[in-house]
């Protein structure tokens, strides 16, 4: 009996593991579409609405309405990358539009300090 809560315990918390790993994956995902979308339209003032539908149409475009295996676009992850990206000093946004890796870690971290 103790083994098989033991086994049952292992499984919870590998499953548990594997939804944070997935969350900040989805963030980061959406982190460098972000950063892609504004480095490609060179325009960093965009409000934090336009950015989360930015969003909704780059998960929307990637997915095929057939498709077995068709991403969902997570409201709430996006509202609070669009919210991290926000947050960063304009200085920061301008000069990140040429460099999209600059960008994710400035976002990244910015996400990480709301969490």
């Amino acid at each position: 009996m103790k083994k098989r809560l033991a086994i049952l315990l292992l499984m919870a918390s590998c499953g548990v593991a594997q939804a944070a790993d997935e969350a900040s994956s989805e963030a980061q995902s959406y982190i460098a579409g972000l950063c892609t979308i504004t480095g490609e339209q060179q325009a960093a003032d965009a409000s934090q609405e336009e950015y989360v539908q930015k969003l909704k149409n780059m998960v929307m475009r990637g997915s095929v309405p057939y498709g077995m295996d068709t991403p969902e676009f997570n409201q709430d992850e996006a509202e609070k990358v669009a919210d991290a990206y926000s947050k960063l000093p304009d200085e920061v946004k301008k000069s990140n539009l040429k460099d999209v890796a600059a960008c994710k870690k400035a976002t990244l971290a910015q996400y990480q300090k709301a969490e």
